[in-house]
């Protein structure tokens, strides 16, 4: 026998062996495709249904963290804000307190420590009534109290010659006491006591 009729015979038992066996039907098939075609779906659905639903609820979470966050550090704001006035007034009570006493130690010293013009007046007028005698307790004296009274302005302008003579060359008060070192009020006082005594000698 030629080789190709043994490949023709096989061949052919080939195809009667396929023709013999029963084949399935194709409503069965179809039904069977379609059934799990659903499956799958369904099982598809519920799987982006539970994504879903960690998503909103990771979500959420988020969103309460971040709320208790900005909750948090909005109480911790006002915290410092608060802390930060009282500072402020704190600050403010020391200042004012401090100022108080700064001025009542001043006032205090200025009232046990007389100075300008006042203690000047208060000194030239103790220095007149200790050098002036008492002429009622020694009418005897009357006939001296003429001389006193030549002598005082005498003694002003010696003793204050330098500051007489600046002021009769017209220089300002300002300029005789930058020159001569005194305070302005001195320097006023001791004018008006050499004016007035020259008045009482003229």
């Amino acid at each position: 026998m030629e080789p190709w009729h043994t490949l023709v015979i096989i061949g052919a038992a080939i195809a009667g062996y396929g023709w013999l066996l029963p084949k399935p039907k194709q409503g069965e098939a179809g039904e069977a495709a379609a059934l799990q075609s659903d499956e799958a779906y369904d099982r598809l659905l519920e799987d982006l249904e539970a994504e879903n639903r960690e998503l909103v609820d990771a979500v959420a979470s988020f969103k309460k963290e971040q709320d208790d966050t900005v909750r948090r550090l909005g109480l911790r704001i006002r915290e410092l804000e608060t802390q930060m006035v009282e500072w402020r007034a704190q600050g403010q009570a020391s200042e004012s307190q401090q100022s108080a006493t700064s001025a009542a130690s001043t006032d205090s010293a200025v009232s046990a420590e007389p100075h300008g013009p006042a203690a000047l007046s208060s000194s030239a007028s103790a220095s007149d009534l200790a050098s002036v005698p008492d002429l009622e307790a020694k009418p005897h004296l009357a006939a001296e109290e003429a001389d006193l009274h030549n002598l005082v302005p005498q003694s002003i302008h010696a003793r204050y010659a330098e500051l007489l003579d600046l002021h009769s060359r017209g220089r300002s008060v300002e300029q005789i006491a930058k020159t001569l070192g005194l305070n302005k009020g001195e320097v006023q006082l001791i004018l008006q006591l050499a004016k007035r005594e020259e008045e009482q000698h003229a």
